[in-house]
């Protein structure tokens, strides 16, 4: 027996699916029917970088699944995201460790030959994972504002580094704290992935190694 759908000649949402994710990204899977005798002039309205019918914060990945029954109908599957845009407050804090050699090159008022000390430190690193527009680079972030701290391991080879020269070192004008010499910390590592209309990042701060001069 055949029968007459009266009903929307529309998309028809039938399920909502939607994750939060500690970075600040969101997911809804969204679930459409509508006549297969509709759905090429409906496809459209849920392709990739469309914003989710419904939910307009969030925008489509990729093209939806289709599959057409044999109940006069076709169903749409759309995973669709959207994100906090928070760098700072709401992005969790995790603190690592990194090894690191650094050169260390002290100017003298006697000569303009500098000495130069190998430091092998042991520092913190910060990592944070949000969300954040495509178009904007990680390289503009904020430098957090949680303290590094560092442990010299050796100088010059040695490692029975004592309290006063494992936290800073002796210059024409005094002594200055390692950290004063490394400055602030810098990016080290950026892991970045896409999901249409907003960018997953984690970024790790951290004292970069290399050659510094007081």
């Amino acid at each position: 027996m055949a029968h007459t759908y009266f009903g929307s000649d529309g998309l028809i949402l039938t399920d909502v699916q939607k994750k939060d994710f500690p970075s600040g990204l969101s997911r809804i899977d969204a679930t459409y029917k509508c006549r297969t005798t509709e759905a090429d002039n409906l496809a459209p309205l849920l392709a990739a970088g469309n914003r989710l019918p419904e939910f307009p914060t969030y925008i489509i990945r990729q093209n939806p699944a289709i599959v057409t029954g044999q109940d006069g109908f076709t169903t749409f599957t759309a995973s669709s995201f959207a994100g906090t845009l928070s760098t700072s407050a709401g992005a969790p804090t995790i603190f690592g460790a990194a090894i690191g050699d650094f050169t260390i090159s002290l100017g003298s008022k006697r000569t303009p030959v500098k000495d130069t000390f190998k430091y092998k430190i042991l520092s913190d690193t910060i990592t944070r994972t949000f969300t954040i527009l495509p178009n904007i680079s990680a390289t503009t972030l904020a430098t957090p504002t949680e303290t590094i701290s560092l442990k010299v391991l050796s100088i010059n080879g040695r490692t029975d580094v004592g309290e006063v020269d494992g936290q800073s070192i002796r210059t024409g004008s005094g002594r200055i704290p390692i950290l004063v010499i490394l400055g602030d910390p810098q990016i080290i590592n950026v892991n970045r992935q896409s999901f249409g209309g907003i960018d997953e990042v984690q970024v790790t701060w951290g004292l970069v190694a290399g050659e510094y001069s007081a």
